[in-house]
């Protein structure tokens, strides 16, 4: 017997789909999925060798059971739930929108702009703020409707795992297990040291620093398959040179579906904005290099605040208050900044202007010069932070003399200098003049802030950790804090300690009443849930940076106006003020963006952090604020910016979709009949004990017995009641779950108590299984109804084809109308059309059925099944097929224009160059890198787009008079 990807067969009394079938000297190897009750979604290898009893199923073979159930309960839920279960095909939002969010139109594009590609993989680029977490669960919803989201691997920042964990649980019942420290401690003290996490739990989320620090994760990942990864603030693996973008390039070839997110998501440059695009689809790009905007449009979404029409959506970013606050510099802040203007001033007047305006920070003119022209503004600018800042960078550099021999002849090497500077902080920080830190506890006490109990919440970000340090040391005296109201949060912290204090501060009941971060807090983390005043400590010279402080209380969902403070540092002082005037423009530039623009990378249009900070280094340097204010298309021409102005700063186009939700058909009135009907069943049939489940006015209540929490190990603990015998409690209203998640802010350590009830929820598919158990395999449930045509029999099939992947492409539940005494009635025809005509939705009433009417109904089988793949399914399998031949030309189309492509690039590189050592080895390299591509993207599309000897069927019931 041969075997195919796509079959289903039977073994060991279970169903299985075979993914993949290798041919072993006369037997065969076959990799395959449970499909049946007991195997459902665990995948197996089985050797015909070995399993000699395996057969493919035979829909012949089904045996037609009479339904005795009150108004043919079994047979309509029976019917709903393999329609319920089956995967979809649609290019439409078919199951998210049940999810417990507000549904916004943008929200579901990145998910229906996927769908239009070969593969679902797509880069979600909205603006800070806008909710990409949920647009990332809409994908994940969906494609596990699709039936290709079983196994799914999240990678993000290390601060927000917890965080990203219970949003996707809470919002779309969708559990990802939890590898932090915490986790992967449990995981050693609960698996054999061989076995590999990534494949003892389908679902993970886990830091990528985690990932590219440990060895043996590592090794387990090249072993491993996932149907989806996500990879949350993408920019951080954009260089494929560094350990974690070669760790994210693996993982893209490690999946079918790629989802990367990142409001910043690159840095200016083609290549490096390549590298991503180039995870997303290997063909999107001839010339890394050389492309246009056209060329990656399909692969990415981006949207900002001002893109949003919807009121209901705008009416959730209340409009922000910003607040500068001034501080006059005492006398002696000035007389230390007056010293490290003339070191400045010093250096600036012994090199050329186009030493600091081209060439700051290369080696073309003299070294020592530009090196303390830059000593003098990194004083400047730790300085900026705190005085504390300041001292530790120049006691780090007087430590650092100690130890050198060879001392050149630079300020940053004059050790007088460099102790007089230091004992002029001291000074400062003795005697408390201070003049920004007198002035921002001074705007705390005008808005009555004693970090008591009952004041409001306040962000505080700031460069450096001294100066983090340094405001704990003076807030805790001055307003007599305790440890327990005041939060340091930065990146040296554990990923435990990092998660929790995160967590902590957004709970209604938490003790901290201010949080002192560093830039580490600016990327993903929430912090407006229950605060809406922030403080820039510090300006930092990146409007990237600032937009995403600004974004962490400036945020969708926040229910209060966002006040942003600036603290700005004012002196007379020559020189020293025109350097403190660039640094307060840049909070001005920012605000403008943010009522114009949406995206403060687009005024640089430098996409880059560092090359922003050196932008601001060299005006600085320059005393030159046209560098800071002069148009964009000139300053991106002096940073060497080459990604195209029109390339990223417009949103990309809104998808013209007329109706992007699609209502499935359902045989019962609504979801809650459903639930309901399905509960009673499994009572009846003694799969459920009668206090186990019930509906207690609108929540359905499921028992936490030993056998769920066995067969749902893989939940996040904080997801499952306390104890067995406590019960889940699932709403069909989203409005209630969203208001338990908000609730659930109120207390530490608390989810949300009540989860949104749909068929993605893991308890609603343990009730969904138990319902198809008690239905033995290979039986149609027969119906007799009055309303019915005499002498007419319906059989119900679904029907399903695959492709040469194994992945089902066709799903189809369709009508074959048969006469008692055998011929066909009419055409066969679409179940939901059957449905309707028929209203088996509404209320059936149970007729006697006879063991004659049950002989003559299995004599029709050979015809039905005879009738359904020739009359219908072999119909839309040839539709199919014809779609994805086509398909199949418009990509090897691709393929050879990537190839003559890649291969004139070869020539250009290496043609007249020597063929040997380190050249031979490079073109080698490369030759085999795009030969590889070509070879997998080919043979992965061929497969994909081939579908698989005839249609599996299978007969789920037959209604007749």
């Amino acid at each position: 017997m041969n075997f195919t990807s796509g079959q289903r067969i039977t073994n060991r009394d279970e169903d299985f789909i075979i993914n993949e079938a290798i041919d072993n000297n006369g037997s065969w190897i076959l990799k395959v999925e449970g499909i049946s009750e007991l195997v459902k979604g665990k995948r197996f290898v089985f050797d015909t060798h070995i399993d000699k009893e395996i057969r493919v199923l035979n829909p012949i073979d089904t045996e037609l059971i009479a339904d005795t159930d009150y108004g043919y309960r079994k047979t309509k839920l029976f019917i709903e739930n393999q329609m319920r279960s089956a995967p979809v095909y649609s290019k439409q939002i078919t199951v998210a929108h049940k999810a417990a969010f507000n549904l916004a139109a943008y929200q579901l594009e990145p998910t229906l702009k996927a769908f239009d590609l070969p593969r679902p993989r797509i880069l979600i680029a909205d603006g800070v703020g806008l909710g990409k977490t949920i647009e990332v669960g809409i994908f994940l919803s969906e494609m596990i409707r699709r039936g290709k989201g079983k196994r799914i691997m999240v990678l993000a920042l290390k601060s927000i795992l917890g965080q990203f964990q219970q949003e996707i649980w809470n919002r779309f019942a969708i559990p990802l297990v939890r590898l932090d420290s915490d986790g992967i401690s449990k995981i050693k003290s609960e698996l054999p040291a061989n076995k590999n996490p990534f494949e003892y739990y389908d679902k993970t989320i886990v830091s990528i620093d985690t990932l590219k620090n440990n060895a043996k994760f590592q090794h387990y990942i090249e072993k491993t398959q996932w149907d989806i990864v996500v990879i949350d603030e993408c920019h951080t693996v954009a260089n494929t040179g560094s350990l974690r973008g070669g760790l994210a390039q693996l993982l893209s070839t490690k999946c079918d579906s790629l989802i990367l997110t990142s409001a910043t998501p690159h840095n200016g440059k083609k290549q490096s904005f390549a590298n991503l695009v180039n995870m997303i689809e290997p063909l999107a790009i001839k010339d890394d290099t050389n492309y246009s905007k056209e060329d990656i449009l399909p692969y990415y979404v981006r949207r900002f605040k001002f893109n949003i029409d919807d009121e209901s959506v705008r009416s959730n970013f209340p409009e922000r208050k910003v607040v500068p606050i001034h501080a006059n510099l005492t006398d002696a802040e000035n007389a230390f900044l007056a010293l490290q203007q003339k070191i400045k001033f010093d250096a600036i007047n012994s090199l050329n202007a186009a030493d600091i305006q081209n060439d700051l920070f290369g080696r073309k003119s003299p070294r020592k010069q530009k090196r303390d022209l830059l000593f003098a503004i990194g004083l400047f600018k730790s300085y900026m932070s705190s005085p504390e800042a300041a001292l530790s960078s120049v006691e780090n550099r007087i430590k650092k003399l100690d130890a050198m021999t060879d001392q050149k002849e630079l300020v940053e090497n004059n050790l007088e200098l460099l102790n007089q500077l230091r004992k002029q902080l001291q000074h400062i920080i003795d005697a408390k003049q201070d003049a920004k830190y007198q002035t921002f506890k001074n705007e705390l006490i005008r808005l009555k802030w004693n970090g008591r109990k009952n004041d409001f919440r306040i962000v505080v970000f700031a460069e450096r950790i001294e100066t983090l340090k340094a405001l704990k040391q003076k807030l805790q005296q001055d307003f007599e804090l305790e440890d327990k109201v005041i939060a340091d949060f930065h990146g040296s912290l554990t990923d435990m300690e990092q998660q929790r204090i995160i967590e902590d501060f957004g709970k209604a009941d938490s003790d901290y009443r201010i949080l002192l971060t560093s830039d580490a807090g600016s990327q993903g983390v929430n912090l407006h849930y229950f605060c809406n005043y922030m403080f820039n400590y510090d300006i930092p010279w990146s409007l990237i940076t600032l937009e995403q402080r600004n974004g962490r209380i400036d945020r969708y969902g926040q229910s209060k106006t966002p006040y942003i403070h600036y603290m700005i540092a004012k002196s007379e002082l020559k020189g020293l003020k025109d350097d403190l005037h660039i640094i307060s423009k840049l909070k001005d530039k920012e605000e403008a963006v943010y009522n114009s623009l949406g995206d403060a990378a687009s005024v640089y249009k430098l996409y880059n952090v560092t090359a922003e900070e050196d932008l601001v280094t060299m005006a600085i340097a320059g005393n030159n604020e046209r560098l800071i204010d002069q148009p964009v298309e000139a300053v991106a021409e002096d940073a060497g910016f080459d990604l195209g102005a029109d390339f990223w700063d417009d949103a990309t186009p809104a998808l013209p979709v007329a109706d992007p939700i699609l209502e499935q058909a359902s045989l019962f009135a609504n979801d809650r009949t459903y639930y309901e009907a399905l509960i009673l069943q499994l009572k009846s049939d003694g799969y459920l004990n009668l206090d186990d489940a019930q509906f207690e006015g609108d929540l359905l209540e499921v028992k936490h017995t030993k056998e769920l929490d066995r067969i749902l190990y893989d939940l996040p603990h904080e997801a499952k009641p306390q104890k067995i015998g406590d019960v889940y409690q699932l709403s069909l209203y989203k409005e209630e779950v969203q208001q338990a998640i908000a609730d659930a802010r109120k207390k530490k350590g608390e989810w949300a108590k009540f989860h949104i009830l749909y068929e993605l929820h893991p308890v609603v598919r343990f009730l969904m299984t138990q319902l198809e158990a008690s239905v033995d395999k290979n039986v149609g449930l027969v119906a007799k109804l009055s309303q019915l045509p005499e002498g007419v029999a319906y059989f119900v099939i679904h029907g399903m084809v695959s492709n040469n992947l194994g992945q089902s492409v066709l799903s189809d539940f369709f009508v074959v109308p048969m006469h008692i005494d055998g011929g066909l009635q009419g055409k066969p025809l679409p179940f939901e059309d059957f449905l309707k005509a028929q209203q088996l939705d509404k209320e059936l009433f149970t007729e006697s059925i006879t063991d004659n009417d049950l002989a003559k109904l299995q004599s029709l089988l050979p015809e039905v099944i005879d009738f359904a793949r020739q009359l219908h399914m072999g119909q839309q399998q040839q539709m199919l097929q014809w779609d994805m031949e086509k398909k199949l030309a418009v990509y090897e189309e691709k393929l050879r224009n990537w190839k003559a492509g890649k291969e004139q690039q070869m020539q250009q590189e290496f043609g007249d160059k020597p063929d040997f050592g380190f050249l031979k080895r490079r073109r080698e390299n490369k030759e085999f890198e795009f030969k590889t591509i070509l070879h997998n993207s080919s043979r992965y599309f061929k497969d994909l787009t081939s579908l698989n000897g005839d249609a599996y069927l299978k007969i789920l019931a037959v209604f007749y008079h």
